[in-house]
């Protein structure tokens, strides 16, 4: 039998990683066993642990894959896009992300796990961190041209957005009729009055 390549191995865990989400999604976390993935894998445990070796190592390929893809997004927009252009790119994006209701349980039940697992904790504050950055850095150019306040502490206001916008995923969890794209455009218009342009200090007149 061949030796499989690099490249095939990856795009097979990543196969594997998007039907183990599935199953996570459709019987939660803990209730899902390794045999429960193998099953709907039809696979033995021997090929599945060749990929991932523990249910915990799929939870944290899944938060480096949703990372990775969330740098890539930032990276496709230009250094010189106002900020609510960058903001509204951004909901765009995961606007895509919201049409698999599953998505979003599964973001909910690692959240969940962070808060007693410290392994997938550090994981997960790594990646919003990474998320921190990119936005902060957006914020910043943003407030160098004028666009929003320049008084707003970018780092505070980096996070304020996405806490802002996990609130918004929280209610779509369990309201999936929830309108998705009235719910974004009302976001853009409380960050865009949140982040409004400072105004210059009214000129006072000189007594004569």
């Amino acid at each position: 039998m061949p030796r499989q390549t690099p490249e095939r191995h990856e795009a097979r865990r990543a196969e594997i990683l998007t039907a183990c989400l599935g199953c996570f999604a459709r019987k939660g976390f803990h209730r899902t066993s390794m045999r429960d993935l193998c099953e709907a894998l039809t696979m033995s445990p021997g090929a599945l642990y060749r990929y991932f070796d523990s249910k915990e190592s799929i939870i944290l390929a899944m938060i480096d894959r949703d990372r990775a893809q969330w740098e890539e997004a930032f990276a496709s927009i230009p250094a010189d896009t106002a900020f609510q252009k960058v903001l509204e790119s951004l909901m765009g994006i995961a606007e895509q992300g919201c049409g698999r209701i599953e998505d979003i349980a599964i973001f909910w039940q690692v959240t969940a796990e962070a808060t007693t697992n410290p392994e997938i904790a550090a994981v997960l504050k790594r990646h919003y961190t990474a998320f921190s950055d990119r936005l902060e850095l957006v914020i910043r150019r943003s407030q160098e041209r004028g666009e929003i306040d320049a008084t707003l502490k970018p780092r505070d206001a980096a996070v304020f957005v996405i806490s802002c916008f996990d609130g918004l995923l929280a209610r779509y969890s369990f309201d999936p009729d929830t309108d998705w794209k009235k719910l974004a455009r009302q976001f853009q218009k409380w960050i865009a009055r949140a982040f409004h342009t400072a105004e210059p200090a009214p000129t006072r007149r000189k007594k004569s």
